[in-house]
């Protein structure tokens, strides 16, 4: 079964066509299986909360807070566990001519990753019923920022290294004297350099990866503010907040009642 734009398995919450863009919210029921399907267009997934086995020409578990990346017509089907699921669905009206004009690649094949902070913010504004416009510019730099992450950008070896480093690890220490060490670089030219490539500064870079991993805490579990902000390397409240607010425009408490409510 091939699917039309913009239509999902599931019960449609939200449905919106903005300026280049297809966008709905899907909810899943507990233990609910949807059957062997493809959709026409190829599509971005944010799985904002619950767990889903993906049955393809492989088998895969996709988790809370995962991004999929799904070409046009990939057959597949889901079988969802007991805590059912929500999903943000992205499309691109015209794709060949949204890659040409951004100067990007769609991947060749399926693919999975992490969560990005773009993705939750544009879950925030669509839950809070933002403007077509604001939702379609939230909705350009989730797919730019997914697509460069996916395509791996201008990154060079080491650059590569220390992101992954990162990703994998958040909340160790970076330490600039051991990756001058590693990487036999001085570490004024790693700060440099890694701005260069990767548009962030390393700090930046680092605070945005420990924003995603403390998002994820904040939809899945009911720890308080304060201890979410200090297991994921912030001073304290205050200094998440701030830097929470400016990544997604809101606090991370409001946040949390806006999406789990």
């Amino acid at each position: 079964m091939n699917l039309e734009p913009n239509k999902y398995f599931g019960i449609t919450t939200k449905s919106l066509k903005t300026e280049s863009f297809n966008i709905s919210l899907t909810n899943h029921l507990a233990n609910s299986k949807i059957s062997l399907h493809s959709h026409e267009k190829p599509y971005l997934c944010l799985l904002a909360s619950g767990t889903y086995i993906e049955e393809s020409n492989i088998t895969d578990i996709i988790i809370q807070g995962e991004v999929l990346y799904r070409t046009a017509n990939y057959e597949h089907s889901n079988s969802f566990s007991d805590k059912g699921g929500l999903c943000l669905n992205i499309e691109i009206n015209n794709h060949q001519k949204f890659t040409t004009l951004n100067e990007l690649h769609l991947p060749l094949k399926v693919s999975k990753q992490k969560g990005i902070l773009e993705m939750y913010k544009l879950l925030y504004g669509i839950k809070r019923c933002l403007s077509n416009d604001i939702i379609n510019i939230y909705c350009y730099e989730s797919m730019i920022a997914v697509m460069n992450v996916f395509n791996g950008k201008g990154d060079i070896n080491w650059v590569k290294k220390i992101k992954e480093l990162i990703n994998d690890n958040p909340l160790e220490t970076i330490s600039l004297d051991k990756l001058s060490i590693e990487f036999s670089l001085h570490p004024n030219y790693i700060v440099r350099k890694f701005k260069e490539i990767t548009g962030f500064k390393l700090s930046e870079y680092l605070t945005k990866i420990r924003l995603e991993h403390s998002v994820k805490q904040l939809l899945i579990s009911n720890e308080n503010i304060t201890s979410i902000a200090l297991e994921n390397g912030f001073y304290d409240q205050s200094h998440f907040n701030r830097n929470f607010k400016k990544h997604i425009d809101t606090t991370p408490n409001n946040f949390r009642k806006v999406i789990t409510g």
